[in-house]
């Protein structure tokens, strides 16, 4: 019945968003001052006064004061045993790939020069326990970021280029969670591996009887999935292409819709690797926005673009490795044929098109 609770899952989370709640922090260190800016996203701030939904500049004004003290306090930086002051510069509205943000310039004056500082983020957490403080740091030396959550809310930082594999890794850790939490990758991927332990004969989905038929399948729909987003990824990520973030978010809802559909009323039954392949396509672009707002540049773009992708494929293929061995042993019951498989493309499709309207 695991089938089915993944469903309950997908339909428990129709809400959500495809970027998870992130926060954005730059510092560049300077002598013996940080200068940088904190943004924040006006949709994870308890901005709107009147409750109608949409957020106005003197909703915001109205609040500047207590979302102050609010980022004051949580944020704190040290050298050495002294606290390095900080204040806030004025209040601005700017726009990230997923929507307009609060940001407020940050100065921070430390008793020496900066090479490095032990930094205490807690901002949201007590709202949101997936959110993530993302943390973008440059000096003289070089740079490298790194990223806060509700486990991890202090870091002893370098303003020092770190190592290949450092940076690598953390690029990994984010794209895994980035797979983790973006839902609408994730709908997609169900949609295309819900039929893969069928076959389609004569206008109905049949059980497989060879498991090599259903590795095959798999493996062609994955790996054109893969090299569909990571093509994109590619050429976003070095501003090769650049793509409306707005629109792209749109069309990887109707992916979402055209999967699921394909499995209520096939289309390309035997070919849905084509389809994982040009779908997939919009996928990659939603990826680089996890990577853009980073702020990463040089070697360091090219380190998070290889550890990001290495990551999503990492839990791209945990997810695959986990369903395909329930539905293989499902297959051949009436209950993944006749409620599993269809009733789940439905909420998948149900959900692309909520998306969809959403987004619009």
């Amino acid at each position: 019945m695991r089938p089915v609770f993944l469903l309950v899952v997908l339909g428990a989370q129709v809400a959500l968003a495809h970027k998870g709640s992130d926060s954005y922090w730059t510092l560049r260190a300077q002598g013996a001052t940080a200068t940088g800016r904190l943004d924040v996203a006006l949709k994870d701030l308890d901005l709107d006064a009147d409750g109608d939904g949409a957020i106005t500049w003197g909703e915001v004004r109205a609040k500047e004061p207590e979302l102050r003290d609010t980022i004051a306090a949580a944020l704190t930086l040290t050298q050495g045993a002294t606290r390095c002051p900080l204040t806030l510069g004025a209040l601005q509205i700017i726009r990230h790939s997923d929507g307009a943000y609060a940001t407020f310039p940050t100065t921070a004056r430390c008793p020496t020069d900066i090479t490095e500082l032990d930094l205490h983020y807690a901002l949201l957490f007590d709202v949101d326990a997936q959110h993530r403080g993302l943390l973008s740091l440059s000096g003289d030396a070089g740079g490298n970021w790194t990223a806060f959550t509700s486990n991890t809310r202090d870091h002893h930082v370098t303003f020092t280029s770190i190592g290949a594999g450092a940076q690598t890794a953390l690029a990994f850790r984010q794209g895994v969670h980035h797979i983790a939490i973006g839902w609408d990758h994730l709908c997609f991927l169900f949609a295309l591996l819900l039929p893969s332990v069928l076959r389609r004969s004569q206008r109905a989905w049949e059980p497989r009887h060879e498991f090599k038929p259903t590795l095959l399948d798999v493996t062609k729909v994955v790996t054109a999935f893969t090299l569909a987003h990571s093509l994109t990824l590619g050429l976003a990520a070095f501003g090769v292409v650049t793509p409306n973030a707005q629109w792209v978010e749109v069309a990887i809802a109707l992916s979402v819709a055209l999967a699921a559909l394909n499995n209520l009323f096939p289309f390309v039954p035997d070919t849905r690797w084509s389809l994982a392949f040009s779908l997939g396509l919009m996928h990659g672009f939603g990826f680089v926005s996890a990577i853009q707002d980073l702020g990463a540049e040089g070697p360091s773009l090219w380190l998070s673009v290889l550890g990001f992708n290495l990551g999503v494929e990492a839990g791209q293929l945990g997810i695959v490795g986990l369903f395909v061995p329930v539905a293989w042993l499902l297959r051949e019951r009436p209950l993944y044929r006749r409620l599993v498989l269809p009733l789940g493309s439905a909420l998948i499709l149900g959900i692309a098109l909520f998306w969809t309207s959403e987004r619009l």
